[in-house]
């Protein structure tokens, strides 16, 4: 289930509270025998404290959980997923996938599992810096560049996958070479302008 979703549930959760103990006090306090009044409005308040502390810190948690931690790292909570997995490994049990199918099956996916990271695997930072140059050399635009420069293999910010970052560097008036423009080359052969 989505964190935000568990987190509208228990803001919803502590307005319900809230409601709840309005109710509560205002009957107490209405009350015309001071001791009971007073006991009971003792114990409303700390009943109600002692939920809503605890619903704050659900909330604390299950917000932190959404925003910190990476959702895609996290084993998936699918119940359809796995009940489907589980229904297919019974049903080639019982039914009689033979294993030669399932090994055959495997080889297949294992293939393409294969091919896909060789296309991956093909970009380095030489085609990073390539690309770059030679799109903006076909375009003209960047006439002021003296030279592409690899900088450094990390993870988008953007899109969470790994990039080949690439600098665009001009001479100033001292003569040495300033970065003016830094792009990110995915490994499908895209690249981003960051600035």
């Amino acid at each position: 289930m989505n964190y935000k979703v568990i987190a509208w549930g228990i803001g919803a959760l502590i307005l319900l509270v809230l409601v709840v103990f309005y109710i509560s006090y205002s009957k107490y306090a209405r009350q015309k025998v001071g001791r009971h009044a007073v006991n009971a409005l003792d114990h409303v308040i700390k009943r109600t404290r002692l939920i809503l502390i605890v619903l704050v810190l659900i909330l604390a948690g299950d917000l932190g959980y959404g925003h910190f931690l990476p959702q895609k790292s996290l084993p998936s909570l699918d119940l359809w997923g796995r009940t489907t997995q589980v229904v297919q490994t019974v049903k080639n049990r019982f039914w009689g996938h033979s294993n030669t199918q399932e090994a055959q099956q495997k080889k297949e996916s294992s293939a393409k599992k294969a091919s896909s990271k060789k296309k991956t695997a093909g970009m380095t930072s030489k085609k990073a810096v390539a690309i770059v140059k030679n799109y903006y050399d076909k375009q003209g635009t960047e006439q002021e560049v003296k030279k592409y420069k690899f900088i450094k293999v990390k993870i988008s910010r953007v899109s969470q996958k790994k990039v080949f970052e690439v600098g665009a560097y001009k001479t100033d008036d001292n003569g040495q070479l300033v970065q003016v423009h830094d792009y990110e080359v995915n490994t499908k052969g895209k690249f981003d302008l960051m600035y």
